[in-house]
């Protein structure tokens, strides 16, 4: 890991530290370089699951001898099979719960909880004070009374702003890992694609509505399609990890979704999106459009540079 930068001696004097307990008082720098727990919060929204797996990634290989554990929603599990370690899983469904993490290995202050996201309300927020972590860390916009470690990043972008998280944590992070797809989930995804044969001609996945807008404004389409939504999809009832592995053998996606476009980004592959509302999650390197006229702009431009 790399020298911690001067935040910490900024940090010491911030006036939550005063408010704690002396058996609570947490020590800089040695809080942060030996925790004697990581843990990563992984919210129940439908693109949430990829920064917490990116992070988690990161984590991992700066803190290798470290109890590492993620708090997952229960549809979101199966996608942690993509990650090159496996940390321990708390799961819940529909709601989100976090397990008290303490125990006599764990003392309260030595135990770093990161929440990957730049917003938190009060739901949230509880239940993160109520995990029993010292430090809990997130890139939020503004101050939180439930995050006491708060870092401010240049980008707003994932995975950038996670990468600039640990810079500020002193943390050397992988920025070339991607999630992989396991290999029996691959070949599951082919046979669904081609159940005869089990090989599948190159395709492009779309959301219907997508779909639609290409074909109202006859926009070329030179790869069969594949819709992981609407009335004519044959594939809406697959798992998340099924349909993830199929978006990851695309030439490229078109959506107006912000789960299949969350879901191209984080897997690298060419993505044309439509986000009506400017809400989608941002990642790097990619953008999204606000009207039909950009999007058909858009799928041109990527048709002529090609994948």
């Amino acid at each position: 890991m790399s020298k911690l930068p001067s935040v910490f001696r900024r940090i010491l004097k911030e006036p939550y530290l005063r408010r704690f307990k002396k058996r609570n008082v947490i020590h800089f720098p040695d809080s942060i370089l030996q925790p004697s727990r990581i843990v990563i919060y992984s919210g129940p929204g439908d693109t949430d699951i990829w920064p917490a797996m990116y992070l988690s990634d990161m984590l991992q290989n700066a803190y290798p001898e470290t109890k590492t554990s993620i708090i997952c929603n229960m549809d979101d599990g199966e996608l942690l099979n993509m990650l090159q370690w496996k940390p321990k899983i708390h799961f819940y469904e529909k709601h989100p719960r976090i397990p008290n993490l303490l125990d006599d290995e764990s003392p309260e202050n030595d135990v770093l909880l990161f929440y990957p996201y730049t917003t938190i309300d009060n739901n949230t927020g509880s239940l993160l004070m109520s995990s029993g972590a010292g430090i809990r860390i997130a890139p939020l916009e503004i101050d939180s009374p439930y995050i006491n470690l708060r870092i401010r990043t240049e980008s707003t972008c994932y995975p950038n702003m996670l990468h600039q998280i640990c810079s500020a944590l002193g943390i050397d992070s992988e920025k070339t890992w991607k999630p992989v797809i396991q290999q029996q989930i691959k070949k599951h995804a082919k046979n669904l694609m081609a159940p005869v044969s089990g090989r599948h001609l190159p395709y492009i996945v779309t959301s219907s509505t997508a779909l639609s807008i290409l074909e109202k404004h006859r926009a070329e389409i030179p790869l069969r399609t594949v819709s992981l939504s609407g009335k004519t999809t044959d594939f809406e009832k697959l798992d998340r990890e099924e349909r993830v592995a199929i978006i990851a053998d695309a030439e490229a996606v078109a959506t107006d979704s912000e789960e299949l476009w969350c879901d191209a980004c984080a897997l690298d592959i060419p993505v044309v999106a439509l986000d009506h509302s400017g809400t989608f999650i941002k990642w790097s390197n990619h953008s999204t459009v606000s009207n039909e006229s950009e999007f058909i702009e858009a799928w041109s431009q990527l048709l002529r540079k090609g994948w």
